[in-house]
């Protein structure tokens, strides 16, 4: 009887075994699901917080850039006409006779930020020392402009050395375009 005691002994304390590491299995289990659970939360609240953060800080630099964002609109909102005025203006301080060849849209409209290049090809005849001056004058245009070539040419068979001054002044501007 002895042996079978043992046996029987034996047999419980694996069913006992078994219910343990079933029930280990399951407190794994769990924890394991609350861990997740419980990062997927955090994580979420860092996503969370960061995209607040951003918004935060756009909503900042939009107020803080306002008042340059409306000099820039202010600045670029001239007309075609307006332009070649100041252009014609320039060359007229530095007392040379001015004429505007063309203006052109350097590429493709840009549709989505409203700003568009203009290419205005402009002649200056004058002494060499005003063609330079006027050559100055159209780099420092008070528009968002730069000279993209000069090209000085001494007139021929002129009295007095007559120059001329061929200038490509490219000019940002908020007027419409078309082809």
């Amino acid at each position: 009887m002895r042996s079978s005691s043992l046996v029987l002994v034996s047999f419980i304390a694996l069913l006992l075994a078994i219910a343990a590491w079933v029930g280990v299995w399951f407190l794994f289990s769990d924890v394991s699901a609350r861990l997740d659970a419980r990062a997927e939360t955090l994580s979420s609240a860092n996503v969370q917080s960061a995209q607040e953060g951003n918004a935060i800080e756009l909503q900042a630099l939009s107020t803080d850039t306002a008042v340059q964002r409306a000099a820039l609109d202010t600045s670029v909102d001239t007309d075609v006409v307006g332009i070649a005025n100041q252009i014609d203006a320039a060359g007229q301080a530095a007392g040379v006779q001015t004429t505007i060849g063309s203006a052109s849209p350097v590429g493709s409209p840009d549709a989505t930020s409203g700003v568009n290049e203009l290419e205005f090809v402009v002649q200056a005849n004058g002494s060499f020392s005003q063609v330079w001056r006027a050559a100055q004058l159209f780099q420092t245009l008070p528009l968002p402009s730069g000279v993209s070539e000069l090209d000085f040419e001494e007139v021929p068979n002129s009295q007095g050395g007559s120059w001329q001054l061929t200038a490509h002044i490219e000019v940002l501007t908020s007027a419409q375009i078309s082809s």
